[in-house]
């Protein structure tokens, strides 16, 4: 199936960005719906798919008005046509059965009907609200390491994106260096990928990475998406500090970001609006 690019990629992490954005419950709610979420018929089936090693799109609505009907047609229809690599589900939100799901996934104030499309590692691949086509549904199926980038991202943490062709344990030191230590251990992943794997290819064209060559490359990648520095594979970890300490102050007064993610109107903040962590 054909491959998102990044343009495209960038938009789904905002979507459900967005998304999460939406006003959460008490702590006290929170945990009520941890037991909920061991018997919530959308969560078994979430954990289904991803033991098979298949996709799950959730198909969210409130109503069942015509436009819920006319996108549930598309949806049923595109789904079936993936069920080698998909499953489906139907998820009411005004059903206290679905409390839980609706709940991890902050949709219940998101415009419906509201597809998600969630990997098996957890990532949300696509969040298309109220119309969509066959093929944005689709595109939802994305390449093993643009999912492991995006579940990342979409956990706050910078992707050490590390391009080789038959990489080592030696290759890319300042990277595994930066993740081992612990001022951004929890903040930084690295993600491996082999130039001669095909399901990648479009993936690192969209990032603009020479396939010819044999030298590494280390593309930093910050929610919700953008590239914000590239490194050769011997850079060391205080190079990349350096660099990414001065990408996240470079547009903003002491690299702070407003609560919108900007720093002045109609001006990006940080790469993501995610400052890299500060040195101490």
């Amino acid at each position: 199936m054909k491959r998102i690019n990044l343009q495209t990629y960038r938009i789904v992490v905002l979507a459900f960005a967005a998304i999460c954005l939406a006003p959460t419950a008490s702590m006290q709610a929170q945990e009520r719906s941890a037991s909920q979420l061991a018997t919530s018929p959308a969560v078994a089936a979430m954990q289904q798919a991803a033991s098979e090693g298949k996709y799950l799109f959730v198909y969210f609505w409130k109503q069942n008005d015509e436009q819920t009907q006319s996108m549930r047609g598309v949806f049923n229809q595109a789904t079936g046509q993936m069920a080698d690599v998909a499953q489906a589900i139907s998820v009411q939100i005004s059903d206290s059965t679905n409390a839980a799901i609706v709940q991890q996934y902050g949709v219940s104030r998101a415009p419906m009907p509201l597809v998600l499309a969630i990997a098996p590692n957890g990532a949300v691949t696509q969040g298309l609200p109220i119309k969509f086509s066959e093929h944005q549904l689709r595109e939802a199926i994305v390449s093993p390491a643009t999912a492991t980038c995006m579940k990342a991202m979409q956990d706050r943490k910078l992707v050490l994106l590390c391009v080789k062709h038959q990489s080592d344990v030696n290759a890319f030191p300042g990277a595994r260096e930066l993740t081992r230590d612990e001022r951004f251990a929890a903040s930084t992943q690295i993600v491996n990928i082999d130039p001669n794997d095909t399901s990648e290819k479009t993936f690192l064209q969209s990032l603009k990475i020479d396939l010819s060559t044999n030298k590494g490359v280390m593309i930093v990648l910050s929610p919700p998406g953008n590239p914000v520095a590239t490194f050769t594979e011997d850079a060391t970890k205080d190079q990349i500090v350096e660099r990414l300490t001065a990408a996240s102050s470079s547009c903003c007064p002491d690299g702070q970001c407003g609560p919108d993610g900007q720093c002045e109107p109609g001006q990006q903040c940080c790469p993501g609006g995610n400052c890299a962590p500060a040195t101490k």
